[in-house]
């Protein structure tokens, strides 16, 4: 839960907005960039890139979260107050999870190893809304085959893009999304005001 003085404010990533938020009292938490595939260009043979099994599904919600929950130790979609604070993080965590519809599940012996949600925000345009992969898994290839499914999906389904928004730290997406093709563009900054524990 939110403290009631803890506020978050996203804006266009510039030093005179970094600037005015230090002066109001906000310190900068992360920045994020919109990365986008043209699927009218895309040439990469995806069956070459998927190899694990990846399965459309409503079901694994708790292996979801696990794999989510273990994913992101600070990504500020979940972190939302000053200080890291893994309670409430889960608890954003958990809520997001719940609400996923379809999710591409990536099993390897038996077991959940990663996820990647979508959802449409316009006609021509499908957004990767969470993905993540268990750390012990990553050297798999699940990471690019969940991707590469998406992509699929997204032309499969008529779009012309497929975006994501990714934070500056997380350069082993945006090295997966560079090899995808996709440019990068729109940088937005987070900031966060409120009380930290003392």
């Amino acid at each position: 839960m939110l403290k009631e003085e803890t506020k978050i404010c996203k804006m266009p990533a510039n030093a005179d907005n970094e600037i005015n938020m230090q002066k109001d009292g906000y310190f900068f938490a992360d920045r994020t960039l919109l990365a986008s595939i043209n699927l009218s260009r895309f040439a990469i043979d995806t069956k070459k890139l998927i190899r694990l099994n990846i399965v459309n599904t409503k079901e694994h919600k708790e292996e979801i979260f696990e794999v989510a929950r273990k994913s992101f130790p600070y990504d500020r979609r979940f972190h939302l107050t000053p200080e890291i604070d893994n309670a409430t993080a889960e608890t954003e965590i958990k809520k997001w999870v719940e609400n996923l519809d379809d999710v591409l599940v990536c099993i390897y012996k038996d077991k959940v190893i990663g996820f990647l949600a979508l959802k449409e925000t316009d006609d021509e345009t499908l957004f990767v809304h969470l993905a993540a992969v268990d750390e012990k898994y990553r050297l798999t290839g699940a990471a690019m085959s969940l991707y590469a499914r998406a992509v699929e999906i997204a032309k499969e389904k008529g779009y012309k893009k497929l975006d994501g928004r990714i934070s500056s730290q997380n350069t082993a997406v945006m090295n997966l999304y560079a090899y995808l093709g996709a440019s990068f563009s729109d940088p937005e900054d987070i900031f966060i005001k409120g009380k930290i524990d003392e």
